[in-house]
């Protein structure tokens, strides 16, 4: 099977990827320089754009000679929880479906298109973003998604930790130029906001809303989880 992993990495220890010498691998690596392993490639990049600035680097660079099925991982995917499978062979059995596959999905409502994805409002992020180590918009995310995909409805099936797996014939229904505009919009900041409407917007991207009701399936189940536990 052709398939590739492309992980963005910062300072994770990436010794875990040892057990997938069978995949193609790329790390791009946005903290201290790496060389290359004698099993993964290494590609050392400027510390911009979060993991989204990563996917889209690697889409046009290797445009036109994509692996048949892509997964792109975190440097670290073993504390994402539901977000990330923590073996990276599960992404395969279920990418027939849509050609495109998160481990868990979520769903974007009335509620979800707050213009900073309440990301000013989120614990973990708080004291960037009273830093102004986050940038800002001027458009806010409904209208940065309209402006991408203006039929896009008001509830997207959406998925989290920038985490998936998508097939190359997937990728390519979007022509090189539309991931080099958004490519761009990623580089011009170590951290914009752009990037954290790109987590959210890979699925929609990728499937044009078809797991919608499996979206709504899995939030149900995330929350029943989060109870229990």
């Amino acid at each position: 099977m052709d398939k590739s992993l492309i992980i963005a990495r910062y300072n994770e220890d990436l010794t875990w990827l040892e057990n997938y010498r069978d995949f193609k691998i790329t790390v791009y690596n946005k903290g201290e320089n790496l060389v290359d392993n004698t099993f993964y490639k290494v590609i050392n990049l400027e510390n911009k754009g979060r993991e989204s600035h990563t996917w889209l680097y690697h889409i046009v660079k290797n445009y036109y000679q994509l692996n048949e099925i892509n997964i792109f991982l975190q440097g670290k995917i073993d504390d994402l929880n539901c977000m990330a499978y923590k073996n990276p062979n599960e992404y395969l059995k279920k990418i027939k479906k849509y050609g495109f596959e998160a481990s868990r999905y979520g769903l974007l409502g009335p509620f979800h298109w707050d213009w900073h994805v309440n990301i000013d409002k989120d614990i973990r992020y708080k004291k960037q973003w009273e830093n102004n180590e986050i940038s800002k918009s001027s458009i806010g995310f409904r209208d940065f998604s309209k402006k991408l995909f203006p039929k896009i409805p008001l509830f997207v099936a959406t998925s989290y930790g920038g985490c998936f797996a998508v097939k190359k014939e997937i990728i390519m229904q979007h022509n090189i130029v539309f991931y080099r505009e958004l490519l761009n919009i990623l580089s011009r900041h170590k951290n914009p906001i752009e990037g954290h409407y790109m987590e959210r917007l890979w699925c929609y991207m990728f499937t044009k809303n078809k797991p919608l009701i499996e979206s709504i399936v899995d939030v149900i189940r995330t929350k029943i989880e989060r109870i229990s536990t």
